[in-house]
């Protein structure tokens, strides 16, 4: 069921996250990294991207992942935030999409594009897909006070070949997706 997501977002929470190089505590501030640091989270399970660059996804039938220049990375594929944490203010809410080609066979299907961004609640509607035309949203979390929507209250855990991605979820779609809530 989470097979389409696991391919291109999981690969970004693969990491650890350090947010000591952020000009703003968790959960605060535009979480942007000091002049000359680095991101407070890796790149697909990498080094994470110097203040000069973002994580970019390069779509494909498997999703490559490298430090690229802002500039040169369209807006839809820039990893800019791996939690709540990297954002705040107007926009609480990393959110992570995963749109879909329409190409191949559920649930490995062809990727247009895949990013995370710091979003409202509102426009970060949580949605899993379930073809290969239907796109996945869902708001990235790290406890579950991060997870304030009525039906998608869970922060869970799911796992795909050595790599994991935690997200609000509702307990049922957790439970069959093979989730582990926190």
């Amino acid at each position: 069921m989470l097979g389409r997501l696991a391919v291109g977002l999981l690969l970004l929470a693969s990491c650890g996250s350090d947010s000591s190089t952020t000009d703003a505590a968790p959960g605060q501030g535009d979480g942007k990294p000091l002049d000359g640091a680095v991101d407070d989270f890796g790149c697909a399970g990498g080094s994470a991207c110097l203040q000069s660059d973002v994580c970019c996804a390069m779509p494909g039938h498997t999703p490559a992942f490298a430090c690229t220049a802002t500039a040169s990375c369209p807006a839809p594929d820039q990893l800019n935030c791996d939690g709540p944490m990297d954002c705040g203010g107007s926009t609480p809410v990393c959110c992570g999409t995963d749109v879909p080609n329409g190409t191949g066979t559920f649930p490995t299907c062809g990727v247009t594009s895949v990013g995370t961004s710091c979003s409202t609640a509102a426009a970060c509607p949580t949605h899993v897909a379930t073809n290969c035309t239907d796109t996945t949203k869902v708001q990235l979390c790290k406890v579950p006070a991060d997870c304030t929507d009525a039906t998608n209250n869970k922060c869970c855990t799911f796992a795909s070949n050595g790599a994991s991605l935690t997200f609000c979820i509702d307990a049922t779609t957790a439970q069959l997706g093979g989730g582990v809530c926190h």
